[in-house]
């Protein structure tokens, strides 16, 4: 057990890594539109010291593209914010649509990098765990990752959620997929650790077209 620890501590490090070096470079990427902005705004007052008239069009544009700007990075950081707090709770009641949708917005950058659709339905009733929400987070992840990795066609994924609040699941549906990956389905070593750490199992379709976390039925 102490191997499993170690072994999903350094999963949740990479995770983690992986997750500031996407939210910093959206970061940047707003930044540099912004001091793109500024510059433009620094040239239009240098035409009108020289007396060219100002384009009250052009300043309102150039202020709405900052403000649009400013809104999104301040999006980003609290998500990031909200991200870096999860690992103060090791052990809380956890509801698995609200993580799901927050990971999903947390990794939308990366998503959308690997050009994939998501499409999420809702549980007929809120499904709830006991776990460490860091470490359910970065499981999430990976069944995201892995979703993507393994869909082939329209590389559609739908998310959906078991009925039975008893035994909480969360399924990952493809239109197809790679089979080499779903035969060697979370078969790294970090990927085992950190199902084993949540107590969760990994079941797959029977068309091997997707797979399902499951949490054991509650006593």
């Amino acid at each position: 057990m102490v191997k499993d620890d170690k072994m999903s501590e350094l999963g949740g490090i990479k995770f983690f890594g992986q997750m500031t070096a996407s939210a910093t470079h959206e970061i940047k990427n707003t930044l540099a539109i912004i001091n793109e902005s500024a510059g433009l705004l620094h040239d239009l007052s240098m035409m009108a010291q020289k007396g060219h008239p100002l384009s009250l069009g052009r300043i309102n544009d150039i202020s709405q593209r900052v403000t649009r700007q400013v809104a999104k990075t301040d999006l980003v950081i609290q998500r990031l914010n909200r991200f870096s707090h999860s690992v103060d709770q090791a052990k809380a009641i956890v509801d698995l649509e609200k993580t799901l949708m927050f990971v999903l917005d947390l990794v939308s950058r990366l998503v959308q990098m690997k050009e994939v659709t998501i499409e999420v339905i809702a549980p007929l009733s809120p499904l709830r765990v006991d776990t460490n929400l860091f470490y359910l987070e970065n499981m999430i992840w990976r069944a995201i990752e892995t979703a993507c990795h393994a869909a082939e066609g329209e590389k559609k994924i739908i998310i959906s959620f078991g009925p039975d609040t008893e035994t909480p699941l969360v399924r990952f549906l493809m239109d197809a997929a790679k089979q080499e990956l779903m035969d060697d389905l979370f078969g790294s070593k970090e990927d085992q650790a950190l199902a084993a750490y949540l107590d969760i199992s990994i079941e797959k379709n029977i068309d091997n077209k997707g797979f399902g976390l499951l949490w054991p039925k509650r006593i």
